[in-house]
């Protein structure tokens, strides 16, 4: 099948409207090509305080991580204890502990990702394989419970979504890709994913 890749655009308005439109709109796509089943009755497109999955993993808290969290959080989209960063840099997960606070955080990527409904890849390109080992390790390896159902979302520049589905074994991948307007509330984000 081919993928279709969808575009979304906001008019200028801030960033947390962004944010919190792209990811329930890319959620509301996923449920309605049935790759959310069993995260249904946690999805809300409004803002409440319901989860729209019950557990978040964010692997690299850079900017684009940063810029994902902020609106679930205080748009109310997602509790910050039902989200878990994980970062290589000590300080870099200090930062996200203080600006979020409440938001878990994990020493390794297998105790971050255990039981995550919601991956999402906020790497540097060069980190990715690096990551796929990681996931990989722990979906065969019984080194962490990765979910059968569990949905990859990638924000990582030039990394086809085949490379996410081979690399890390797991089949539900969602690819976006803002661009640098959208951190002043005034970009285009396209986004695609597998069936």
């Amino acid at each position: 099948r081919t993928r279709r890749p969808l575009t979304f655009f906001e008019p200028p308005s801030n960033m947390t409207m962004i944010a919190n439109r792209l990811l329930s709109t890319t959620a509301r796509h996923l449920l309605s090509r049935r790759l959310l089943s069993g995260c249904t009755s946690s999805f809300s497109t409004a803002t409440s305080s319901s989860n729209i999955f019950p557990k978040i993993t964010f692997i690299g808290t850079g900017k684009m991580s940063q810029a994902m969290l902020s609106p679930l959080i205080t748009q109310n989209l997602q509790t910050p204890e039902s989200i878990t960063a994980y970062d290589v840099s000590d300080a870099a997960l200090e930062r996200v502990e203080s600006l979020f606070p409440g938001v878990q955080t994990a020493t390794s990527i297998p105790e971050a990702i255990s039981d995550s409904n919601l991956i999402v890849y906020g790497v540097k390109p060069q980190n990715v394989e690096k990551v796929h080992a990681e996931i990989r390790r722990a979906k065969l390896g019984g080194a962490g419970n990765v979910r059968d159902d569990a949905i990859l979302l990638s924000v990582v520049a030039g990394t086809p979504v085949k490379n996410f589905t081979d690399g890390s074994l797991v089949p539900r991948v969602a690819r976006s890709m803002p661009n640098t307007p959208a951190q002043i509330g005034a970009g285009v984000t396209v986004w695609c994913c597998t069936e």
